[in-house]
């Protein structure tokens, strides 16, 4: 802890220090009765331009510290820290060793004592002249210090308590109002008119198909057999010869007949039996159908070379069969079919696609044209036909109850928008009343609450400019009149003050606290 040098003691002590500082050794010494002697040593080595050292010696060698000092042209100067031992005057008893030491600072740089050199002027010896001050004056002037210190806080101090009780101070204490703010809400899944919440919906899609099979209702005749004969073949000429099976013979009906067997014919003979070649040759109609058919006679005709040729017998075997073909009524009525299946998937198609707790809304589902594909087109012969539909469905699905607590609390996000800004919504009586349908697909939902109608801080400035050296009574009127304002309390200090608040503004506070505070 630093102190700065005060004790006249202390300085004679640093004085016979320098006296004594011209001797490498000065041996014990005593200094005119004092019971306390010094025996101070100088460091040769320190002597000149630096820091000159003194140790005490003798018996108070452990027991006493050191003292340092920069030497200069200008004289000594005490820079460092250091413990001295207090010179005792004549007529002052020893106390203890420990209770000698005094401490004294002086930063390097800013000197407490200077110590002049030798030859200055005031003092023929080069030494600073001794003063002897006298201890009672000097704590005389220490209490007396200290008294007038004391008396100046203790006048501070009654100065301030009775300014405090000479100014008059109030404080207002407002109540704010608490009132029930109430709004009701009317939901649904659809925006329609009238609707002041459209809960979230989601859209579900799915692929509806079907497969209807039909008979064909066309019937017709198709040629089902080959009709089949013999024609008689007359050759007139002079050479035989053959018909290959194979060959193929028009009629003049327009018919060809083709030869199914290869058949020699003899030449005719003018001569002997004057007769022509004959032979018979089976032939059947290139076309299915009784259109191949012939009565006798009727397939006649001439060959290339000559030779004759007629059936002789009936050509018969072609016939028709019945079979039953497509018709576009067939496809119209599988068609609707088709349609009228898929139809009827939709509900349970759109269910599976649907969570555990949503809903389809009625009249939402939208479909696509379906397509149909036919396993046979119109006048294909067939006696069944197959019709394969598909198309996609979408339809709006909501979850009744996840709306219903949605609804909820965006009716209390809407009281709350609705509140003005010095209004404060009590969270604990906020509460619902049940939904209740109102429509198809429209429901409505009231909530309440109790609302503290919080005065701005403008008001309350204004408040207290106008009350300010106003009536206590005439100050109620006024807060009064604030929005919010439920109760006033005015508690005037000191309460023998008139009934009447202080004329300045700022000894006026206004506080706003809720009942129970």
């Amino acid at each position: 802890m630093e102190a700065r040098i005060r004790d006249v003691w202390t300085k004679r002590w640093l004085q016979h220090a320098s006296k004594l500082s011209g001797s490498s050794e000065v041996k014990r010494r005593a200094d005119r009765g004092s019971p306390v002697g010094h025996a101070l040593r100088l460091d040769p080595a320190m002597k000149t331009g630096g820091l000159a050292v003194w140790w005490p010696t003798g018996e108070a060698k452990q027991d006493q510290p050191t003292v340092a000092f920069r030497r200069s042209s200008a004289g000594r100067l005490a820079e460092e820290t250091a413990d001295l031992a207090t010179y005792l005057p004549r007529n002052q008893a020893l106390p203890d060793q420990r209770r000698l030491l005094r401490r004294i600072v002086a930063p390097i740089g800013r000197p407490e004592y200077r110590v002049r050199a030798r030859g200055e002027r005031g003092d023929r010896q080069g030494l600073l002249p001794r003063t002897k001050p006298s201890v009672s004056r000097q704590r005389w002037n220490a209490v007396r210090w200290s008294a007038f210190g004391i008396g100046i806080l203790l006048a501070i101090m009654l100065g301030a308590i009775g300014a405090a009780l000479a100014i008059p101070r109030a404080t207002v204490t407002i109540t704010p109002a608490i009132e029930e703010r109430r709004l009701s809400l009317v939901y649904s899944p659809l925006s329609t008119e009238g609707v002041d919440w459209v809960a979230p919906t989601r859209t579900v899609r799915a692929v509806v198909e079907a497969t209807v099979e039909g008979v064909a209702t066309g019937t017709k005749q198709v040629p089902d057999g080959v009709a089949r004969g013999r024609i008689r073949i007359v050759n007139a000429t002079l050479d035989p010869f053959s018909i290959v099976a194979g060959r193929e013979i028009r009629a003049n009906n327009g018919i060809v007949y083709r030869v199914t067997e290869t058949v020699y014919v003899p030449a005719a003979d003018p001569f002997g039996s004057q007769s022509f070649g004959v032979a018979d040759a089976p032939v059947e109609a290139t076309m299915v159908g009784p259109e191949g058919n012939a009565e006798p006679g009727v397939v006649s005709g001439q060959l290339a070379d000559g030779v004759l040729f007629r059936n002789i017998e009936p050509i018969s075997g072609g016939t028709t069969r019945p079979v039953h073909f497509v018709t576009s009524d067939d496809l119209a009525r599988l068609r609707a079919e088709v349609e009228h299946a898929l139809q009827e998937r939709v509900a349970s198609v759109l269910t599976d696609t649907l969570a555990e707790s949503e809903t389809i809304v009625e009249g939402t589902v939208r479909t696509s044209t379906p397509v149909v594909d036919f396993s046979h087109e119109i006048n294909t012969e067939t006696d069944r036909i197959t019709a394969h539909g598909r198309m996609v469905v979408e339809a709006v699905a909501y979850d009744a109850a996840a709306m219903h607590r949605q609804a909820q609390e965006e009716a209390a996000r809407r009281l709350a928008q609705s509140t003005e800004m010095d209004v404060v919504i009590l969270g604990n009586t906020l509460t619902f009343g049940e939904p209740q349908q109102v429509a198809p697909y429209r429901w409505r939902v009231d909530v309440s609450a109790q609302v503290r109608v919080v005065p701005i801080e403008r008001e309350l400035q204004e408040l207290r400019e106008k009350i300010a050296g106003e009536s206590v009574a005439r100050a109620v009127t006024e807060a009064r009149k604030v929005a919010g304002v439920a109760g006033v309390v005015i508690d005037i200090q000191p309460h023998w003050w008139p009934d009447r608040l202080p004329d300045r503004v700022s000894r006026i506070e206004v506080v706003v606290r809720e009942r129970g505070e």
